[in-house]
């Protein structure tokens, strides 16, 4: 789940690269968030937490709140959730992945991704580092 999260989130930036669709860009981004955070929850524990994805569903500031609480550390800052708390919704209505009127009606370059993203390496090294944990250094 590491990897593949890694790679939306490496997709997602591509593409905001090459100036694709920021849907297809906030999907993926959003997409690896979701598929990072419920792998560093399952590498914790993952008696406790397999039970649990289905409750977080594609609710980003769930699974995220769930993840503050296990590791102590502070992800969301004020900026940062008011930025995840749009995604999510976003997210989770499937407005970023299907076409509909939204797309019409929003440009997504209005809708704000940038701390998020840049809080999302966090979350990716955080996941890197529980992964890497009990493993010995690489000679």
């Amino acid at each position: 789940m590491y990897e593949k999260g890694k790679a939306f989130l490496g997709a997602a930036i591509l593409l905001r690269q090459r100036r694709a669709s920021e849907y297809a860009v906030l999907h993926l981004l959003c997409q690896g968030i979701e598929v990072l955070g419920k792998g560093y929850l399952l590498m914790v524990d993952y008696d406790v937490f397999k039970p649990k994805l289905r409750v977080y569903g594609h609710n980003l500031l769930k699974l995220v709140a769930a993840i503050e609480a296990h590791s102590g550390l502070t992800i969301l800052t004020a900026p940062v959730h008011a930025e995840l708390e749009t995604l999510s919704n976003l997210y989770r209505r499937q407005l970023l992945r299907y076409g509909s009127s939204y797309d019409i009606l929003v440009d997504a370059k209005s809708i704000p991704s940038g701390l998020v993203l840049r809080r999302s390496f966090a979350l990716l090294r955080l996941a890197r580092l529980k992964r890497f944990a009990n493993e010995p250094p690489a000679i």
